[in-house]
């Protein structure tokens, strides 16, 4: 009874907290976002992992500890007379032949394996690092974008309830005129059906509202069904910077960039790791090797003429003198891959370019609709009040409310999308430069 209980009062507030009304502000959803998103998340793991991978690369110039443990068969046992030596017969191969051994090898040169692989190792931490930073960048993006999509959603959903509120105290307006016989029948069927067309859009507002929320809880890692809402806060500050210096900015800031830029850097090391098999590899070894007929390695050696046992140090080189143009072949291929990594630098520096400048033309166009839609709503709400007003004295008819207040309406929307668009145009802005916020876009 006790576990049921704690069940039930975790269940209860747990629809408590889901159905609560949560307010979040901009900077609270972003910093959710960048805590706990999976994306970004991912990117750090990205970058531990290439941390290691770096290390990696490291530990292969030290001296590796290694063993070898060999049994070889021989179907024929061969031994010599050896009494003109006094030592009788000697045993030259036994059947059973084991070998155990331990050895440090210590690289001497390579090629330049070794040293373009760990070069290519801290490209890849660097790319890791960028990554991470475009995470981070898509992330915050992509939160301002959901966030103000949310609002626009909210305010569209107002002017519908708006619009369906007034159409209603003008279908009443109707209905006694035409009880009245002051109307006619269409007139009031007009208003009966534009009230209708209202309500849907009502509801249709109100479900991308719904949606919109779940994109944004989305992004942030708030649960799907958690009904909250978000403050309404945006800018209507003009923009000051010049077009062709966020430009310039772009091509310092974006990670997409610099991830290209390592690209070509570890193109030219695949090119270079490709030419080390014309080079000899060189090891030093130092080995203790046992030899015995038991496979614990233990008696008298492979034969009477070996010792059981030895210690050795060396130096080994190897070389490969023919493999039918292989490497010459693996060259080429590495060196096309360099010339297409080179190709992809310059086509990320092209979408940089156009990015900003649409980035700034759709900001600034959406900017220069503000005050003009601001200034229309006034005017619409001005001339759906008159004709209402009108309307009630029977000076004008149910279609001029009617088409006032579809002027209202439309004229809402528009001012709703100006401003919100702006702060999504300059979240795009912001993104394309390769910053966190349009506030950083201020260029001296």
């Amino acid at each position: 009874m006790k576990k049921l209980l704690i069940i039930i009062f975790i269940f209860i507030a747990g629809q408590a907290a889901i159905a609560g009304d949560t307010t979040y502000s901009l900077e609270q959803c972003l910093e959710m976002a960048r805590t706990r998103n999976p994306a970004i998340l991912a990117s750090i793991e990205k970058k531990v992992e290439a941390e290691w991978q770096k290390q990696s690369a490291h530990d292969d110039f030290l001296p590796k500890l290694n063993m070898d443990y060999s049994y070889t068969y021989l179907d024929e046992v061969h031994n010599i007379n050896a009494n003109f030596v006094g030592i009788g017969e000697v045993s030259i191969t036994e059947h059973d032949n084991f070998k155990m051994g331990v050895y440090i090898d210590q690289p001497l040169f390579t090629g330049f394996v070794l040293t373009t692989r760990y070069n290519l190792a801290e490209l890849g931490l660097q790319e890791a690092v960028a990554g991470e930073e475009l995470a981070n960048l898509e992330i915050t993006f992509q939160t301002v974008r959901a966030y103000y999509y949310l609002l626009l959603s909210m305010k569209f959903e107002e002017v519908m309830e708006a619009s369906v509120a007034q159409l209603t105290s003008h279908y009443k307006d109707s209905q006694q005129f035409y009880k009245n016989e002051i109307i006619p029948l269409n007139d009031l069927l007009q208003s009966e059906v534009h009230l209708a067309n209202a309500r849907q859009d009502a509801e249709i507002a109100a479900n991308r509202t719904t949606i919109a929320r779940r994109s944004l809880a989305t992004i942030i890692k708030e649960p799907i069904m958690l009904n909250f809402t978000v403050i309404d806060s945006y800018n209507e500050d003009p923009l000051t910077s010049e077009v062709d210096k966020l430009a310039l900015m772009a091509m310092d800031k974006r990670p997409e960039l610099k991830r290209a830029n390592y690209n070509v850097q570890a193109s030219r090391e695949q090119i270079t790791l490709a030419k080390s098999s014309y080079y000899p590899t060189v090891v030093l070894r130092a080995a203790h090797n046992r030899y015995g007929g038991d496979p614990l390695v233990d008696g008298h050696g492979l034969s009477d003429l070996q010792v059981d046992d030895e210690s050795t140090i060396g130096i080994y080189a190897k070389w490969q003198l023919f493999a039918w143009g292989q490497t010459k072949h693996n060259i080429n291929a590495a060196s096309a891959a360099s010339r297409a990594a080179g190709q992809r630098l310059i086509k990320v520096m092209d979408e940089i370019q156009q990015e900003v400048h649409d980035s700034f033309s759709n900001a600034i166009t959406v900017y220069t609709n503000i005050a003009t839609s601001e200034k229309a709503v006034k005017q619409a709400k001005e001339n759906l009040r008159m004709n209402t007003v009108r309307y009630k004295h029977q000076i004008s008819t149910t279609t001029d409310v009617l088409d006032a207040q579809t002027l209202l309406t439309d004229t809402q929307t528009k001012y709703y999308q100006a401003v919100y668009h702006y702060n999504i145009w300059l979240a795009g802005l912001a993104r394309s430069v390769g910053v966190q916020s349009w506030k950083d876009l201020k260029v001296n």
